[in-house]
């Protein structure tokens, strides 16, 4: 009897689904493909090696299609999206990638706020899928594919993810009101400086330049860190303060009556799995 007991059963056993190994795979790619250079590096700044990442770069992006085309699968027969999930998530995507057409100053756009609001109101895992998504069609539709694409892909959609969690930060407050509205804002305009300190990530490994902005293969994670402030500072602080700036403004004039309206077909979505769940039972 006790041989028996100490034996676990088959469904005791309980191996993580599909869609979270897939979402797991995802995060690990995406931070292996921004940290693999400062880990591994060995060529000199003076090397000026742009496009290092030119061979590496079209793995990355195969990679992040099959597991995001996994993702999506896994959590459609998994129960965590359905076809309507699925279209709205088709359809944020290809609104996202023409908005990103339409410029603001200083090479602002709108496609932050939607990718924002849509990871807000559907989740963390169709936020990351949303932003990583309407990230990819838009370089097809700009012209933007290179081997930057897929770290810009990976920003985008951990702007998508983050979203999604803040919901749940945030949930104690009524849907769509003002103050969820302001605090939506200020989280788009963290993420329109965090967007490109991410994406600078790409090249300024290799990129050469002065001694106190240039990054060298053994100088250590703090005098890296110190040297790269100083670069992001330099270069691209004043542009990304204004997308900052272009996001916010965007979110107050718009945010109110998008997000409820999200909000909408979101528990419109659920609430008739639920319905059909209970007469099930």
């Amino acid at each position: 009897m006790a041989v028996e007991q100490a034996i676990p059963s088959r469904h005791s056993l309980r191996l993580p689904r599909t869609a979270t190994m897939a979402f797991v795979a995802l995060n690990l790619l995406g931070m292996a493909a921004y940290l693999h250079p400062f880990l591994f590096a060995t060529a000199r700044a003076e090397d000026s090696s742009w496009f290092m990442h030119a061979t590496d770069g079209p793995l990355i992006v195969a990679a992040v299609a099959a597991l995001c085309l996994a993702l999506t699968i896994a959590e459609l027969t998994g129960g965590g999206m359905n076809s309507k999930s699925l279209a709205a998530l088709g359809v944020l995507a290809a609104l996202a990638a023409v908005l990103r057409t339409v410029t603001l100053p200083a090479g602002a756009n709108l496609y932050f706020f939607l990718v924002i609001l849509g990871g807000y109101s559907f989740g963390p895992r169709m936020g990351f899928l949303l932003g990583a998504l309407s990230f990819f069609l838009s370089a097809l539709v700009t012209g933007g594919v290179g081997p930057w694409l897929p770290f810009q892909m990976f920003a985008s959609a951990w702007m998508g993810l983050t979203a999604g969690a803040l919901r749940t930060a945030l949930a104690p407050l009524r849907p769509g009101t003002r103050a969820e509205v302001g605090l939506l804002a200020l989280f788009g305009a963290t993420w329109g400086i965090l967007f490109g300190a991410v994406t600078n990530l790409w090249f300024w490994p290799f990129w050469a330049g002065g001694p106190d902005v240039t990054f060298q293969p053994g100088i250590g994670a703090a005098e890296a860190a110190r040297r790269y402030r100083n670069f992001y500072l330099l270069t691209s602080f004043g542009w990304d303060l204004m997308r900052s700036v272009c996001n916010a403004a965007v979110i107050l004039a718009l945010g109110g009556p998008l997000l409820r309206a999200l909000l909408r077909f979101h528990d419109r979505f659920h609430w008739n799995e639920r319905a059909h769940r209970s007469y099930e039972r």
